[in-house]
């Protein structure tokens, strides 16, 4: 044979396999298929098959009353279908466009996908049998036990049991409605993972997050980016949240704010839990809490923070909030600063008091005893009870002061200015004199059972000593520093709060 013949014939046989191969690979296995009558039908190009029809291809089996069966391995079925695949998934429709080669089927008109507890409902879904994934991009809803989801596109996918849904992704049951813009959904777990903005509304209060997770059985959930939980009485505000809405608990982490609207209060920390059921909370991590009055606000800081809601039962009354603060305690108001190691606060009757050594502020006046209490009113500081070894202490220069030492102080203010002082049991007061130079003449300590001391100006105007007060009247210049200060005297300055700024730069 000629040498060149022969080659050429070669090549021809190799490429001929070459195509032969390449057919059987791009069209795969074929489909196997059964029916009562099958004719040729020459304008389709296709096999006719009616009445009991079935195929089975790649571990699918599709029945239906009718179908066209065409030589580049697909079909066209019509009414009645029924595409199973193992022992639990299936999927029934009015029409089927399958491709064999690709492994794809198109189904349209009422289309049910059910597995087990899941029944998918949809007017045309894509169902990929080698992935086994269903996918829908008209509109879908999923029931799955009480829960019942609803969105513009969405996938199943078998194997996993995931769910994958987006645009106007809505889930509902008796507990909550869950609205999003793409959600995924483990049928087994019961659990919803959404990314973007999803809000999670019930009876009891609404969350909201960008990022996160909700177990519709076990009702816990964890809210992460711009997380929120909001109830009727506040809201908890934090870049991520742990919640169990069965046990009514809550873990808030990072940018912690916990929001009162009714009482103008919010509370800032780094940590924060919240027992729903006992409306209370407890923050940590550098915790500030800030009451909010017409003109000014009241910040505390302290170590950990612990806040208590009592529900009222009268009509028309707000709830009250109890506040404990421990250690490390810091107050600041334009009218009133402080100190101490423990404190307490309530919005009810709006008194404040301060525990282990406790120290207050007002001007250039400093309140010191054993325990503290606060009362405020309108917006502003009204009176204030120094209770054990009580003093009241006002700078005249460097190294002179007033002083006002009892067992019980009370004291009140008008404008934001202390205005009066009754010192019960006890009383001592201690005041430089000055003439109308505003020079130093004289010292005068006094010794009584009661004193009332009025102010004017910020600065002591008259003083009214009851039941046989013991006076002394030292010229200036024979004042010997051992009698300038009562005993237990405590200046304290530098331990002052200095300015609202840095109490926000928390």
């Amino acid at each position: 044979m000629n040498k060149k013949l022969y080659i050429f014939i070669f090549l021809v046989s190799l490429s001929f396999t070459f195509f032969c191969q390449s057919t059987v690979s791009e069209q795969g296995k074929q489909i196997e298929f059964s029916a009562n009558r099958v004719k040729y039908v020459q304008s389709k190009h296709a096999q006719m098959l009616i009445g009991n029809v079935m195929f089975k291809h790649e571990g699918v089996v599709i029945t239906c009353d009718s179908a066209y069966r065409f030589e580049n391995n697909t079909l066209e079925a019509y009414d009645h279908i029924l595409i199973r695949k193992g022992d639990s998934l299936t999927i029934t429709g009015d029409k089927l466009n399958y491709d064999g080669n690709k492994k794809l089927a198109t189904i349209e008109g009422n289309v049910t996908c059910i597995e087990k507890d899941m029944i998918l409902t949809t007017p045309t879904m894509t169902y990929d049998v080698k992935n086994s994934v269903a996918s829908y991009f008209g509109g879908g809803t999923i029931v799955n036990k009480d829960n019942t989801l609803t969105s513009r596109s969405g996938y199943y996918y078998s194997t996993s049991k995931m769910l994958a849904f987006k645009h106007n992704v809505k889930l509902k049951n008796s507990d909550i409605n869950m609205f999003g813009d793409t959600l995924l959904y483990n049928t087994v777990s019961k659990t919803a993972f959404f990314v973007g903005p999803t809000n999670i509304i019930s009876k009891e209060n609404k969350l909201y997050c960008e990022y996160g997770w909700y177990n519709t059985e076990t009702e816990k959930s964890h809210l992460n980016t711009r997380a929120v939980i909001q109830s009727k009485t506040n809201e908890l505000r934090a870049d991520s949240i742990f919640y169990d809405r069965k046990a009514g608990y809550g873990k808030a982490y990072s940018c912690v704010q916990i929001i009162d609207t009714t009482n103008k209060m919010i509370i800032h920390g780094q940590l924060a839990e919240h027992y729903e059921n006992k409306n209370i909370s407890l923050v940590t991590g550098n915790p500030l809490l800030i009451r909010q009055f017409e003109t000014d606000s009241l910040l505390i800081t302290a170590d950990t923070l612990y806040t208590e809601r009592t529900i009222s039962k009268i009509k028309d009354q707000k709830d009250s909030i109890y506040v404990r603060a421990y250690h490390h305690i810091k107050i600041f108001k334009k009218d009133l600063q402080g100190v101490a190691d423990s404190m307490t606060y309530t919005t009810y009757d709006s008194i404040m008091i301060l525990y282990n050594n406790p120290i207050m502020w007002s001007d250039s006046t400093q309140l010191n005893a054993r325990e503290i209490r606060v009362h405020t009113a309108n917006n502003s500081v009204s009176s204030f009870e120094l209770l054990g070894n009580a003093f009241v202490i006002a700078q005249e220069d460097s190294l002179k002061f007033n002083q006002i030492k009892g067992k019980e102080i009370i004291g009140s203010f008008y404008n934001d200015t202390l205005n009066r002082i009754h010192v019960n049991g006890n009383a001592q007061v201690a005041y430089y004199m000055k003439n109308e130079q505003k020079k130093f003449i004289a010292f005068n300590r006094t010794d009584c059972a009661s004193i009332q001391v009025f102010f004017a100006a910020g600065e002591m105007e008259k003083i009214t000593f009851v039941n046989k007060p013991v006076a002394r009247l030292i010229p200036i210049k024979d004042v010997k520093p051992e009698e300038e200060r009562f005993k237990g005297f405590n200046w304290n300055p530098l331990r002052k709060p200095k300015d609202k700024q840095s109490f926000l730069n928390f």
